[in-house]
């Protein structure tokens, strides 16, 4: 069964960035431990962040 469509301006936009090889083993290991996504990991994160600075 296909994923329904999400809403134009809902969809995640996609970036690519860079990290150090101990900041991404350390987040391949959060993701494992948590059972989450990557990519939910970050947004969660940088959710957090944003809230914390502006």
């Amino acid at each position: 069964m296909a994923r329904p469509k999400v809403e134009e301006g809902k969809k995640c936009i996609r970036k690519d960035i860079s990290m150090e090889p101990e900041q991404y083993r350390r987040l391949c290991e959060y993701c494992q431990k948590t059972e989450r996504p990557l990519s939910w990991v970050v947004r969660r994160a940088l959710d957090e962040y944003l809230k914390n600075v502006v």
